[in-house]
């Protein structure tokens, strides 16, 4: 298997190896990817009735705490604001907009390496296969030789850096646009979930109950 995977390395030229290295470069990102968005925090609103059974019994502390016991940005994000849970409203709504700002870098983090390499790596093929034609068709020259065969021989091998880069081309934009449509959906969650903590915060600081829509108890508050 492996000559094998060397004999087709030395087919297509100096170009398989840059792919290649592109596509360790993407196989990398995407693991780092998906292991950093299994990472994250998934139960939302099962985080938020928790904290705002905390901010119904005026502890904030504790509110806090349950942030820090779960793990990902979100939690992370509603700290941030609880700190602030004394301010106003507005106050509160912009420091979870700068967290979130914050945020948005981590999860867009090397997927512009993502977007390059899927752009670059069709070219990258496309130009040893050009490469490999001038090739065989140096050598049909010196050899005086240029029956089909032949030439269908040394077209063949080209080709085979432009199947290359395709592959790792596909590969690259299809994990490209799955983060890309995580992103905007968690994205979306967390703009959800703070403006819904701002809300509570809200209530708790005009003594006015917080609404069943923000805040849905699972239990006796501790």
């Amino acid at each position: 298997m492996f000559d094998g995977f060397m004999s087709v390395m030395k087919q297509g030229g100096p170009d398989m190896w840059i792919l290649l290295a592109l596509s360790v470069i993407v196989v990398a990102i995407v693991i780092e990817r998906l292991v950093f968005f299994a990472s994250q925090h998934g139960d939302t609103k099962g985080l938020l009735r928790q904290i705002g059974s905390k901010i119904a019994a005026d502890d904030l502390d504790g509110a806090i705490k349950i942030c820090q016991q779960n793990k990902g940005m979100l939690p992370r994000i509603l700290e941030f604001g609880l700190r602030r849970g004394e301010k106003n409203r507005a106050d509160i709504t912009d420091a979870l907009s700068i967290a979130l700002m914050e945020h948005l870098n981590a999860l867009e983090r090397n997927l512009g390496i993502i977007g390059t390499i899927a752009v670059i790596a069709p070219f990258v093929g496309l130009a040893g296969t050009v490469l490999g034609i001038i090739r065989a068709f140096q050598d049909i020259a010196l050899k005086g030789n240029s029956t089909p065969a032949v030439v269908a021989a040394g077209v063949s091998e080209a080709l085979i850096t432009t199947f290359a880069g395709l592959v790792v081309a596909i590969f690259a934009v299809s994990f490209f646009n799955y983060f890309k449509s995580r992103i905007k959906a968690y994205n979306q969650e967390m703009i959800v979930a703070a403006n819904q903590l701002a809300e509570m915060l809200h209530f708790h600081n005009t003594g006015a109950p917080i609404p069943t829509e923000l805040y849905q108890p699972t239990g006796p508050t501790k």
